[in-house]
């Protein structure tokens, strides 16, 4: 059509185009200081989810149910409420297959790109989620699954706020790791970093994404790749929790793409107090989340009651107990200090490298007893009191034995322990944020950094202090308990 125009036309449209500034296709810059303008593309570093700097990050947000039945949910409207009122961070449109979906409606997909320009526009995470669920094995429409995720894919490979999903919930006694979905991602992956290199990609495992033990057993062999566990509070309990922890320990990333607080049919409940055992879970680990589901369907998982506005704006009572619960838990929950360390507090130190607490052995109180790292469990051998002592120094209290935290030694490996407080540089640390509500403490006496030996992620693994190196090791989150 251009060339048709009039030299007239053309020339004033060049005109045009030399006077305007045009944001360029990387839309970060759309919404300043939003959670994708400050940390950019993401990408995976050993067990963790981490921004353009490197600092462990955690996303929460929420899926939609079926775009099919709850479509109407999913609008820039609705989704700026969460960012604004809920502080969600990232968005999950569920575009099923089958029953209704893409595969007998491919116009799902324009759901979908809308979906993923509100994120853009609003400066969140987008989850490009191909919903395997009836068809339990995902190479069913396995061709289909290419296709899709070619078209997304160039559409939007210069945005850092999408993240592709490639296989929802495999399932059946018959849909291995090994037998059916590793070769399937094996076949899709390479179609997307054809097209975006740099992109996070979230495979589903096995027993409608459960066994991601099998997964880290056999990991595919490509960067920036995750592993989805799904689970639901009233079914699924600690033998889940120690699978994700087993993955890790063997060094793949978990991103939780769906939950809910109901039991695993998206009914029954909700189960409240088993939801915030796995929401602490969660964030002492800094695993990112997206809970199941923004709707109002009858039923427990639901976070709207029927009826409610599609569009945000929703009061206490247009939301149901989970929608409610999830709202706090996405809003607030248990979040790293931003603000500096206020002194005489009491806090616990969660390693960002393994998401396990700062712990005295055994709970011991006698002088050298030895400090690692241990699976939160609230006791006080993992609850520190940080006081100020002045010269931009602490010392770090132990509430079970009154005793401080102290290092046996210059070099690099020396033993960290709890020791009686006398006020030796040994027992002083700077506490130092290295952002993302993450802080070093660096050693009195010598500038060496609170470290986990070899970056240990299982309990017991000690704790020493070595060179000041950035890694996720000497990272730790600082909660707040009083």
């Amino acid at each position: 059509m251009l060339k048709r125009m009039s030299l007239i036309l053309c020339t004033f449209i060049i005109t045009i185009m030399m006077t305007v500034t045009f944001v360029p296709a990387d839309k970060a810059q759309a919404a300043a200081g939003s959670v994708v303008s400050q940390n950019g593309q993401l990408r995976v570093s050993g067990s963790n989810l981490v921004n353009q700097a490197g600092q462990t990050i955690q996303l929460k947000g929420m899926s939609s149910h079926g775009t099919q039945w709850f479509g109407q949910y999913v609008n820039y409207d609705s989704m700026k409420w969460l960012r604004d009122n809920w502080g969600m961070t990232v968005f999950r449109p569920a575009m099923f297959t089958q029953d209704g979906g893409y595969i007998n409606d491919p116009s799902q997909k324009n759901k979908v790109k809308e979906a993923v320009q509100a994120a853009v526009d609003l400066g969140i995470y987008v989850i490009i989620d191909w919903h395997v669920l009836g068809e339990q094995d995902p190479n069913v429409y396995k061709q289909q699954a290419k296709t899709f995720f070619s078209e997304m894919a160039n559409l939007y490979k210069d945005y850092p706020n999408v993240i592709y999903e490639i296989c929802n919930e495999p399932n059946g006694s018959a849909v291995t790791w090994n037998g059916k979905i590793k070769p399937y991602a094996q076949e899709v992956i390479p179609v997307i970093r054809s097209i975006a290199p740099n992109s996070v990609i979230i495979v589903g495992t096995g027993t409608w994404s459960q066994d991601v033990n099998d997964a880290a057993d056999n990991p595919l062999s490509y960067s920036n790749i995750m592993y989805t566990t799904h689970f639901y509070a009233g079914t699924h309990g600690q033998w889940l929790r120690d699978r994700i922890d087993y993955a890790r320990s063997k060094g793949v990333a978990v991103f939780i793409t769906e939950w809910g607080t109901s039991d695993a049919s998206g009914d029954g409940g909700p189960f409240l107090a088993e939801s915030k055992q796995w929401m602490d879970y969660l964030t002492n680990r800094q695993l990112s989340w997206v809970n199941w589901s923004l709707c109002d369907k009858t039923e427990a998982s639901a976070a709207l009651v029927p009826g409610a506005s599609p569009y945000g704006g929703w009061s206490d009572a247009q939301l149901t107990a989970s929608g409610k619960f999830v709202r706090d838990q996405m809003k607030a929950g248990t979040t790293p200090p931003g603000d500096g360390i206020v002194s005489g507090k009491t806090y616990k130190l969660v390693n960002v490298g393994s998401g396990k607490a700062l712990d005295v052995n055994a709970a011991g109180t006698a002088d050298g007893t030895n400090v690692q790292i241990w699976d939160d469990n609230g006791s006080g051998a993992q609850q520190w009191v940080i006081t100020d002592v002045g010269g931009g120094l602490y010392k770090v209290i132990n509430t079970n034995s009154n005793k401080g935290l102290d290092v046996a030694g210059t070099a690099n490996g020396s033993n960290v322990q709890i020791w009686s407080y006398g006020g030796g540089l040994n027992q002083k640390w700077s506490i130092i944020s290295v952002g993302g509500g993450s802080y070093k403490l660096i050693a009195g006496h010598n500038g060496k950094a609170l470290d986990v030996n070899a970056g240990g992620t299982a309990n017991g693994s000690n704790v020493q202090i070595w060179d000041d190196n950035g890694t996720n090791a000497q990272k730790w989150n600082l909660y707040k308990l009083n």
